[in-house]
């Protein structure tokens, strides 16, 4: 939940105001009370409990839709507008003790924050198992170098060190003063740094990648595109035409689309139109690539969007669970529904290294697709939603509570989703010859 989402046709104030009470979410840590005209969030471990935001009941309406209240009225069930998952909460009979606890503590603490922080990843992180990583470990390991007047710099060493080991794109550590993402840095670094070294090159990574890519765009729009491209979706997404028998179109995100910050709502309604004009202008071409290499993701529910203009019929896309006590809440089933109107030819999704988050989903969202072919690299491996929490020193981090699971059950976390052809991105053989190998393949394989 983020200050700033808006949502115009959701939930009214009234509804919510018959919930008055005291509601935990089943999995996400979350305590939810609704008085009269107000509400207030806190964040839940189980040493402490956290208020974070308080305000007015219609703010609800903005985070939530698709209210639904079991008969006795004691749980109800949300959608979350910024997502695709559903939230359950349960009636408690009072707000937990924790709350007056957490108020007694002094919120600089070096000692409390780290074991909040410890408990944060103990209660909801889906991927120990997964990662190989004993967090029980590391909590024996490391607790013993915290003490009451430990720096602020110590206790953030500290929790770097131990996130580490896990090797996770979605978790990310903020203060107000330095911030520590714990992604493992992707082959196709790696290669690109090599080849700065050998070339004795002292251009920063980060410069290099982005000339590449820069590069690579001017290739596609000058040798492939020649007839012309059409920009929308606040320029996210291009589109023309390779040639006769094949259509392009490039999907930069999967947030943004209606140039307003943090309003999947808006981004839904941008994409949809965006899409629109897509098939009107190469619709009807028999083929039809799709560009995700550089899409480092956004919203599920923008992706599943996307998807839904390209989907012959209503298919299971993927299931999702998130950490809930020791275990998992129930698996959700999400499907794609086509739209009104949708693409009927083969489709050759592009992917790399880079493709990550809600760009994945959008490839698993068409994994069922009875035309599909994925060419490059495997995606970045990091599907589950990020989890944002708080430490009571003002500090916030993210972290993967749920796991996806594609519609035959598999996991692609941490490999990444597969392409059927592999082929490099930015690889230094297409440099040289001046083409995009991956069109270069699309080209061949639709001449036969």
């Amino acid at each position: 939940m983020k200050a700033g989402q808006k949502r115009n046709d959701s939930l009214s104030t009234s509804v919510f105001s018959n919930l008055q009470g005291v509601w935990r979410s089943q999995g996400y840590g979350k305590i939810l009370q609704i008085e009269n005209d107000r509400y207030t969030l806190f964040e839940e471990t189980t040493i402490s409990c956290l208020k974070l935001y308080s305000g007015a009941l219609e703010e609800l309406s903005h985070y939530y839709e698709d209210l639904v209240v079991s008969p006795g009225g004691q749980a109800f069930s949300v959608h979350r507008v910024s997502g695709v998952a559903r939230v359950s909460f349960r009636r408690l009979k009072a707000l937990p003790a924790n709350v007056a606890e957490t108020r007694r503590h002094n919120p600089k603490d070096p000692e409390y924050n780290f074991e909040i922080f410890w408990r944060t990843f103990a209660e909801q992180y889906a991927l120990f198992e997964l990662k190989g990583v004993a967090w029980d470990q590391a909590y024996h390991t490391y607790h013993s170098q915290i003490h009451s007047d430990s720096s602020r710099e110590t206790l953030f060493a500290t929790m770097a060190a131990m996130l580490r080991p896990l090797k996770d794109g979605h978790i990310r550590l903020h203060t107000p003063w330095g911030h520590y993402s714990a992604g493992a840095q992707p082959a196709l670094y790696r290669r690109l740094t090599r080849e700065l070294e050998d070339a004795n090159d002292d251009r920063e990574l980060t410069s290099y990648l982005g000339d590449l890519k820069e590069w690579l765009h001017d290739v596609i729009h000058e040798d492939y595109l020649a007839s012309g491209v059409s920009h929308g979706g606040n320029r996210l997404v291009e589109w023309g035409r390779l040639n006769d028998a094949v259509g392009y179109m490039n999907i930069r995100a999967m947030a943004g689309q209606s140039g307003k910050t943090g309003e999947p709502a808006a981004d839904l309604a941008a994409s949809a139109g965006v899409m629109q004009k897509v098939l009107a202008d190469v619709g009807e071409l028999p083929n039809l690539v799709v560009d995700l290499r550089s899409n480092g993701g956004g919203y599920d529910g923008v992706a599943l969007q996307f998807a839904a203009f390209l989907m012959d019929r209503k298919r299971l896309a993927f299931t999702k669970s998130a950490r809930h006590g020791t275990g998992f809440t129930g698996k959700q089933a999400v499907h794609v529904v086509p739209a009104s109107e949708t693409y009927r030819g083969n489709l050759f999704v592009l992917t790399s290294e880079l493709t990550a988050s809600a760009a994945e989903i959008f490839v698993l969202s068409l994994l069922q697709h009875p035309r599909l072919t994925l060419i490059g690299e495997p995606t970045q491996g990091i599907l589950s939603d990020t989890l944002e929490r708080h430490l009571p020193n003002g500090w916030h981090l993210t972290l993967s509570n749920e796991i996806y699971r594609a519609y035959d059950g598999q996991l692609y976390e941490d490999v990444g989703i597969p392409p059927h052809i592999r082929l490099h991105h930015l690889g230094r053989k297409g440099r040289e010859e001046g083409k995009d190998p991956m069109l270069e393949r699309v080209l061949k394989l639709v001449r036969g």
